[in-house]
């Protein structure tokens, strides 16, 4: 039975695959665009909500995440009881 690929090597599969998917798409939009110039008004805003929603969670998501994080290893650790061993010196 063959080996299964390992991760980097499906991961670069699907980046191949998503890259190749992408550029045909633009292909045909650039050529649709070409016979159709409002077209174009169409494809760009929704592109541009995506662009928006996809830098909203990379800035404020990611840093909303990390923040929670940081606040439950604090709670975490505030809330850890200590024995009494340590308090009788």
């Amino acid at each position: 039975m063959a080996e299964r690929p390992s991760n980097d090597q499906r991961n670069t599969a699907t980046f191949a695959a998503l890259t190749m998917v992408l550029l045909v798409v633009f292909g045909l939009v650039g050529l649709v665009a070409f016979v159709i110039p409002d077209v174009l008004l169409f494809v760009l805003v929704p592109v541009g909500l995506g662009i928006l929603m996809v830098l909203h969670y990379l800035f404020w998501g990611r840093w909303l995440a990390a923040t929670l994080r940081e606040q439950e290893d604090a709670d975490e650790t505030f809330t850890t009881p200590t024995s009494e061993s340590d308090h009788s010196e």
